[in-house]
């Protein structure tokens, strides 16, 4: 799956001031999903940049066309230029992103899509008195054009000629006030922001108030979920939260920490061992949470708590459960040192709104120590995710036979049907909870786009002529998935399965490394690309990231990234291995599997050795495999992967009475190529190369 967050995202639209301007921007931040784009917007600033302008809109101008899709937004930013005079402001910004940076927010946040009609993440919008401008990544263009009206300035971001945000607000009145919702922003990106802004005599004003709110509350908002929230059962979570807290505790003393703040859901969450449905994809629910040496204080909605989360708790008195936005004077009452959380890998930061609360002195700005806590699986998570993924491979093996009869016969499907079926599949098995994350599901050309997310605008018929490339996820109570598979209907052509053949190869090179404990997960990156550097091609984003269990698809601190600062492994991670190729407008492949970090017997061993085991069951396309280009190692991987998908994945096919999966996956998974030992995993010892360039900027994902 690939990532984004609309926090990062804020750094580049601004971009280019954050080298030019000399201040220096931390490394931690500029390495997230944004930093491509990032170094666009650094190169853009050394061209004259053209204003955009409503008139350079697709059916707007003079060739103006009234689209259904194209919500009408006059009044509600009319309204929203009342406020901000009533503030004393020249311009507002409005991100996607909840106060909890979170990646996908709930209907009530979506303060983007009602201020503008753009219904996607990430973007960001600004208002100023006379105009108003929306930047979105580039494979959202076509969506932003049919759902903003003719009113808004469309900034393709990445895209040339396009001003960044500071190039744009240097357009207003001398010494301007720009506002926002320190809330909704990261504390290190608003300080960065608010002095690249000072630079340009542009002042980051802090507005307690959220100005769409203040609009929107009566217009209809949506509610927040009432879900309540419900507990994740010790036969999932395999440690109490007792045990969990204690830990933290210590760490905290050892740090000679008086309390830690707790900001994202997916930390809070896995923490207390709850669970919720506040969020789309993740099954989290709105909270904050502080800890100190003697009590966890956990900040909810009202009403989101039954009778079984209290006795979930006991009465130890323990954890005090109070209502949400009683945080914020919480906050207050802090004393001695505070450990507020700083971004890290996919982990997000605590928002400036809770930075400003802490007094300086008390301050101590560093990772959540949870995240690696949870990131290490124990026993009973780590057989929770085996298991999720065998049912997960049954749904897919069996969806993928379905569509393959389907297409091959004629019958019409489309990329987005194609993503409804497969969720139904999903949702059939036991303790499914949802899909994981929005399916990308991209035939021929879309299949190009990295982030690709099918629309009622972009939905392309599925057939035998091109690539269809899959990428999906789901949600079980005893684990989460996350797999990317290619397929050709047809006749794919020679380019198709060499490079095809090559994502594989890279794919495998890194599943069967074998390497020291100390080597960093940013070390491993290019074993994937290898072979796709053999002929001049590469991918134009990492190679891996961490996946929570019943959580986030994306989990810090795991992020195989060629240009990242790297982290170390630890027995019981789990992550995505995801190499790819994409032609521009013509097809695109992604081959991605979640492995697990094991330990590894080596012949003269002196120290620990890491190695890779695959917790994804799926088979690998056929046709689009030129084998002989495969070397001995590589073939008996292949041949020993699909027999233990035929063998594990087969048997449940069976159980479940799915014939028709069993017997495509039987014709999916007999042996390609000659193996000198079949049915058993042969690991080699393959060289750890590093390598940085400094010429490109690669995405997270």
């Amino acid at each position: 799956m690939t990532s984004h967050h609309t926090s990062f995202f804020l750094l580049t639209v601004v971009g280019m001031a954050i080298y030019n301007g000399g201040v220096a921007a931390n490394p931690v931040l500029l390495r997230q999903t944004e930093s491509r784009m990032l170094a666009t917007n650094v190169l853009r600033s050394k061209t004259s940049l053209t204003a955009r302008t409503t008139s350079d809109r697709l059916l707007c101008g003079d060739d103006q066309v009234v689209l259904p899709s194209r919500v009408d937004t006059t009044q509600r930013v009319a309204n929203l230029r009342k406020e901000m005079e009533t503030h004393n402001l020249e311009a507002y910004i409005i991100p996607s992103n909840d106060e909890h940076q979170s990646e996908y927010v709930a209907t009530a946040d979506e303060r983007l899509k009602y201020i503008s009609g753009f219904s996607k993440s990430p973007g960001i919008a600004i208002i100023t008195k006379t105009q108003q401008a929306l930047w979105t990544y580039e494979r959202y263009f076509l969506q932003a054009e049919y759902e903003l009206d003719c009113n808004w300035i469309l900034m393709k971001d990445g895209a040339a000629s396009v001003q960044t945000m500071l190039e744009w607000f240097q357009t207003l009145p001398s010494g301007p006030r720009v506002g926002a919702d320190s809330k909704l922003i990261d504390a290190q990106i608003w300080q960065i922001l608010s002095e690249q802004f000072k630079i340009f005599g542009i002042e980051m004003v802090e507005v307690e108030e959220n100005l769409v709110d203040l609009i929107w509350e009566t217009d209809n908002r949506p509610d927040y979920p009432s879900d309540p929230i419900f507990i994740h059962e010790l036969k999932y979570a395999g440690k109490s939260w007792q045990d969990k807290v204690k830990e933290v505790q210590i760490i905290m003393t050892e740090n000679q920490a008086n309390m830690l703040i707790l900001t994202a859901l997916d930390e809070i969450a896995w923490l207390l061992n709850l669970r919720g449905n506040d969020i789309p994809y993740n099954p989290v629910f709105r909270s904050y949470v502080t800890v100190t040496a003697n009590e966890v204080n956990l900040f909810v909605p009202t009403n989101k708590t039954k009778d079984d989360v209290w006795e979930h708790f006991g009465d130890g008195g323990v954890v005090k459960i109070s209502e949400y936005n009683n945080f914020w004077t919480h906050l207050s009452t802090a004393t001695g040192k505070v450990i507020i959380p700083q971004a890290h890998s996919y982990a997000t930061g605590a928002s400036y709104a809770v930075l400003s609360k802490i007094k300086a002195e008390s301050r101590m700005v560093t990772p959540s120590p949870v995240i690696l806590m949870k990131a290490q699986k124990n026993e009973v998570e780590i057989e929770g995710m085996k298991n999720a993924h065998v049912k997960d491979a049954v749904a897919l093996c069996d969806f993928l036979s379905f569509m393959e009869t389907e297409i091959t016969s004629g019958n019409p499907w489309t990329e987005l049907s194609a993503a409804t079926k497969l969720s139904q599949y999903r949702a059939m098995q036991e303790g499914a909870m949802g899909d994981s994350f929005a399916t990308t599901s991209g035939f021929g050309p879309n299949s190009a786009i990295i982030h690709y997310e099918p629309s009622a605008e972009t939905d392309a018929k599925l057939t035998e002529s091109s690539i269809y490339l899959l990428d999906s996820g789901g949600q079980y109570l005893d684990g989460t998935t996350d797999v990317t598979r290619t397929v050709h209907y047809g006749k794919p052509t020679s380019l198709m399965i060499e490079t095809y053949t090559r994502v594989l190869m890279g794919h495998i090179d890194l599943a069967t490394a074998v390497f020291p404990k100390e080597i960093l997960d940013t070390s491993v990156d290019i074993l994937a690309r290898k072979p796709l550097y053999e002929i001049g091609l590469d991918y134009n984003h990492a190679t891996g990231h961490g996946i929570g269990m019943f959580l986030s698809i994306l989990e810090a601190p795991t992020n195989i990234d060629i240009l990242g600062t790297g982290n170390p492994f630890q027995l019981g991670y789990f992550f995505s291995v995801e190499p790819g190729y994409y032609r521009d407008h013509e097809f695109g492949i992604r081959l991605e599997n979640i492995m697990m970090v094991i330990e590894k017997d080596t012949k003269y061993s002196t120290q620990p050795m890491f190695a890779f085991e695959p917790v994804t069951l799926v088979p690998f396309e056929a046709k689009l495999i030129n084998t002989t280009l495969l070397n001995k190692m590589q073939c008996d991987w292949l041949n020993s992967y699909h027999k233990k998908v035929l063998d594990v994945v087969g048997k449940e096919l069976v159980n479940q009475n799915r014939t028709k999966g069993y017997k495509w996956l039987k014709t999916k998974t007999e042996p390609l190529c000659v193996s000198s030992a079949p049915g058993t995993l042969t690991i080699s010892l393959l060289p750890l190369l590093v390598a940085l360039y400094t010429s490109t900027i690669y995405q997270i994902y």
